[in-house]
């Protein structure tokens, strides 16, 4: 990263799980399992590799809808509070993040691409505060296209007013990586706080 690349950058940009705050999907699972008698294996191929979830967090389908179809899926009526707490109660922070991010934003707007749902997104921004760092949010089912679909980054551009090249993304997934490349946006792919923080320094990010 040249020198003169990095004062063309203007905004940070974050994916949320497994970045900010980290999950346990097999909790869910092992929940659902319980109260259905299926495999946690059949868990994941019929409901969370399932063609409805990912309607759910392109915001195809109401969170009701997504409820119906999964107890269906399922074979077992569960309340949409147990449902609801199944599915969410798999979220902590992941440490250090939320100073990092106020110390990044005395310097550079933050905004957050991130696939999700209605139910996880509520969640989230009800119970971490981490969230109130970022000038706008853009979560999947609210964009209408999920990552690496390029859509959701272009969208995203379209709306904060930037080009692609005035941004730095952060992800986990290397094909969501590869998707904000292919937008012409910068990317660092997360591996762990320390090694962001000297990724964000070879972009010339101050914090």
């Amino acid at each position: 990263m040249k020198k003169k690349d990095a004062l063309k950058i203007k905004a940070v940009i974050f994916d949320l799980g497994n970045v900010l705050v980290n999950y346990d999907v097999e909790k869910a699972a092992r929940r659902f399992s319980a109260v259905s008698g299926l495999s946690t294996q059949e868990i994941w191929k019929r409901f969370f590799l399932s063609r409805f979830e990912q309607a759910y967090t392109r915001g195809e389908i109401s969170t009701r809808e997504f409820h119906r179809i999964a107890c269906k899926t399922l074979g077992v009526f569960i309340s949409l509070a147990t449902f609801s707490h199944y599915w969410n109660d798999i979220f902590w922070e992941n440490p250090g993040m939320d100073k990092l991010l106020a110390r990044i934003k005395r310097h550079y707007p933050l905004y957050l691409i991130s696939n999700t749902n209605a139910l996880h997104f509520t969640h989230i921004t009800k119970n971490f505060k981490l969230l109130r760092h970022f000038d706008r949010k853009f979560p999947s089912h609210e964009v209408g296209a999920r990552k690496p679909d390029l859509k959701i980054y272009r969208r995203v551009l379209r709306k904060i007013g930037l080009q692609p090249e005035e941004t730095v993304f952060i992800d986990d997934m290397k094909s969501f990586i590869s998707g904000a490349r292919k937008t012409g946006m910068h990317a660092i792919h997360f591996k762990g706080r320390p090694r962001l923080v000297k990724d964000l320094r070879k972009f010339g990010i101050r914090f």
